[in-house]
């Protein structure tokens, strides 16, 4: 028997159950967040740098882009390859140590003589919208309405790329709505300047492109980040973390064989990773062969990055802060080269910190870094409070001999902590400044006492007492800080402060969805995590005012 099927006709409406339920809380409290007057003069900076990107014939290349003369492809490769080296080279000498050098410049690119001042210096006085938008044509896009919808997109699980907010405002009417939208064939209203009709995928790529190219992703975090530390939803502390953390990039690198190198009989040469080259030329791609158009990188910035002897990644890389109780990240900035060492990244972001943040760094009196960062001890105490960089003991193994000296001792740990025949830690309790010596106790036991006074073995170390004390000669032990102890009880509980620069990692990259990159090139990167720590603080910002009504209530 046939059966058929009428098709059935309906109006989706905004249902109260939706809006009400507490799974929709985080969106929609991001949606409401995006208000207010510094989001009006982002939105008016927005149009400024809309109307000046239209006026261009072209799009210009992003600042600090590579290119690379040759005739062809291969010749291209080489080409990179040799600016590698020379990226490599300058790091070895110290020629990169500036934030310019290291971190990219997520603001307009200022050598453009048309660029409005108030895009060159953010502090400018704007003019007012209807100055801005005024004169014939087609009406923009709201600004606002198109900001909520990338904002809150990561928090309905799908991405902030163009094509997936586009997908998400023509597929969710109830979101659409929330973000101010009025519908797919909506005219402007009397009263307005902006249209708030459903955008289109076009419109969607060219609101991200402008918010990307002139900074304004950067400085709405910015903004935000500034708002909750004057506000006290993030407490300012004195002690900040920093790390590192790679994303893996949306393109494929390129084999390359040096011409120098060295070929060893019935083994395949040795080759090296660049990126795929391209040309942004309008003569097709069948004629890069042949114009005379530069040579360009696919995807800016990106390089080798190993985290480890198995984990080795094509990725971009970017260094985070946050602080040491908060665990919530307070600024990231992507590398222009992800293979630049860890420990070069440091001071440059000081630098950037203290320009953006100074009264945080003002006050900054401890940094945590792992053990990348050794180097730096010196040069991070013009910061802050004559801020002291702590890093963990740099392991080193001790000669069998030293331990032999210690009745009682069986070994000492590459970190310097003797262990005793019984397999206790010993505890570090002072030091001996005349004579340069480190002081060591056996630990107390589960009953706080000392564990050698139950210990079959007291008899052949603890010659008084109840109690096991040895000192050893600073010499000994070079990779223990003279001058502050790692093993100090007070500099160990502010070290495990450390891994929550892990959390905050994690709060980007897996809680917002940070490591799945849709874009290419390092200035897009950084926008990319630009967004996701303006989401992150819009939600911690709309989590405190709940509080404050609750407790006011």
């Amino acid at each position: 028997m046939l059966h058929s099927a009428a098709q059935v006709l309906f109006e989706s409406t905004d249902s109260p159950a939706v809006l009400n339920d507490p799974t929709n809380v985080d969106w929609l409290s991001v949606v409401h967040a995006v208000d207010g007057q510094s989001y009006e003069l982002l939105a008016r900076r927005y149009y400024i740098a809309l109307y000046h990107l239209r006026k261009q014939h072209q799009r210009p290349d992003l600042p600090g882009t590579i290119f690379v003369e040759a005739q062809g492809k291969q010749q291209a490769l080489q080409g990179m390859l040799d600016v590698v080296d020379e990226r490599k080279a300058n790091n070895k000498d110290g020629l990169t140590e500036g934030s310019t050098e290291v971190f990219v410049d997520a603001g307009p690119n200022k050598s453009d003589a048309s660029l409005p001042d108030v895009l060159v210096d953010f502090s400018k006085l704007l003019p007012p919208l209807s100055s801005i938008l005024a004169g014939p044509g087609r009406p923009p896009c709201d600004a606002l309405c198109m900001m909520r919808a990338f904002l809150a997109a990561p928090l309905l699980g799908v991405g902030d790329d163009p094509t997936s907010v586009h997908k998400l405002l023509h597929s969710n009417p109830t979101f659409a709505r929330a973000c101010d939208f009025l519908g797919g064939v909506a005219l402007k209203q009397t009263d307005e300047l902006t249209s708030r009709k459903l955008p289109s995928l076009s419109v969607c790529e060219e609101f991200n492109e402008v918010m990307t190219r002139y900074g304004l992703w950067h400085l709405a975090r910015l903004e935000q980040v500034h708002h909750n530390l004057e506000s006290g939803v993030v407490e300012k502390e004195d002690t900040l973390v920093f790390d590192t953390t790679h994303l893996e990039a949306n393109s494929h690198c390129a084999n390359v064989v040096p011409l120098d190198a060295k070929v060893e009989e019935g083994k395949k040469p040795k080759h090296r990773k660049v990126p795929r080259m391209r040309k942004n030329c309008d003569c097709g791609k069948h004629k890069w062969e042949s114009c005379e158009h530069p040579w360009s990188p696919t995807d800016q910035g990106v390089a080798v990055v190993v985290k480890g002897p198995t984990r080795i990644y094509w990725a971009h890389k970017s260094s985070l802060v946050s602080f040491g109780n908060s665990e919530n990240p307070i600024d990231v900035r992507v590398l222009q080269y992800a293979a630049q060492a860890d420990g070069k990244t440091l001071v440059p972001h000081l630098e950037l910190l203290d320009r953006d943040f100074a009264d945080v760094v003002a006050g900054v009196q401890y940094i945590l870094v792992d053990d990348a960062y050794r180097e730096n001890r010196d040069a991070v105490s013009r910061f802050g409070q004559q801020a002291r960089l702590i890093v963990p003991v740099h392991g080193k193994k001790s000669k069998a001999e030293l331990a032999a000296a210690f009745d009682g001792i069986n070994r000492f740990t590459p970190a310097g902590v003797p262990i005793c025949e019984a397999g206790h830690s010993f505890q570090m309790r002072g030091r001996d400044i005349r004579n340069e010596r480190f002081s060591w106790a056996a630990p107390d036991g589960d009953q706080a006492q000392p564990v050698c006074k139950d210990c079959p073995m007291a008899g052949n170390c603890v010659k008084q007492g109840e109690r096991r004390h040895i000192r050893v000669a600073r010499k000994d032990f070079p990779q223990i800080d003279w001058d502050h102890p790692q093993h100090f009880a007070r500099d160990r509980a502010r070290y495990q402060k450390r891994t929550g620069v892990e959390r905050a990692i994690k709060r980007l990259k897996v809680d917002l969805r940070g490591e799945n990159l849709t874009a290419r090139d390092s200035h897009r990167v950084q926008a990319h995590l630009d967004r996701r720590l303006l989401i992150l603080h819009l939600l911690l910002s709309a989590e405190a005012q709940e509080a404050n009504i609750a407790h006011a209530a």
